[in-house]
């Protein structure tokens, strides 16, 4: 639990952190990079996030007013307001994932540079597992299940799809259901193809 300071800190900054359910793992970055990016949104803190993120000049120029005042600096504000904000999403991030994965972040100084790090952690794995499980859809046939059990299959692979983030539309999940079904189904295959408008998929079960 947050102590008394750091909560007055983040009511200062104004960002306030909903926390996640479960801390990311070698298996779960989908769900997690949902709950994260929800909660920064939801403190509209993304722009920390932008690979092109970076603070206001760090110093102003100004003079006295007189022709013959040179030119001098002083600190700005608003690099200090967006450093410690760039900060406060830095630990926030820190702080969901698992030791395991903070083990491979925890030197970067920023919070842009956190999620570029998390992101390509996580992007092949990403794709292997949408090409594999796309490849399960293509190749998956009713066989002897039943029809309950095929379509429940066929769902299953198409979640999956959508937790590693690529989301399956309906129509694509009914045609790799259609094309595994047996000759048993052909009339069902021959009407659902003749229609002109759309089948859900709670039509194409009924």
């Amino acid at each position: 639990m947050a102590s008394s300071s750091a909560q007055a800190a983040a009511a200062f900054l104004g960002l306030v952190f909903m926390p996640v359910t479960e801390k990311l793992t070698r298996s779960n970055f989908q769900s997690w990079k949902s709950q994260v990016l929800s909660a920064i949104r939801g403190a509209q803190a993304a722009k920390y996030l932008a690979s092109d993120a970076e603070p206001p000049a760090q110093f102003l120029a100004t003079t006295k007013g007189g022709a013959d005042d040179k030119a001098t600096t002083i600190p700005n504000p608003e690099y200090d307001m967006w450093v410690a904000k760039d900060q406060q999403v830095l630990s926030y991030l820190l702080g969901s994932v698992s030791k395991e994965i903070l083990g491979q972040v925890s030197t970067v100084e920023t919070a842009s540079a956190a999620w570029a790090t998390i992101e390509g952690m996580f992007a092949s794995q990403s794709r292997a597992r949408i090409i594999t499980t796309r490849m399960a859809l293509a190749n998956a046939t009713k066989g002897t299940s039943s029809i309950s059990e095929y379509v429940a299959k066929m769902k299953s692979l198409a979640d999956d799809m959508a937790s590693a983030g690529k989301k399956i539309e309906d129509e694509e999940l009914i045609s790799y259901i259609l094309t595994g079904l047996d000759g048993d189904y052909d009339v069902v295959v021959t009407s659902v193809a003749a229609r002109v408008e759309p089948i859900s998929m709670s039509e194409l079960y009924t």
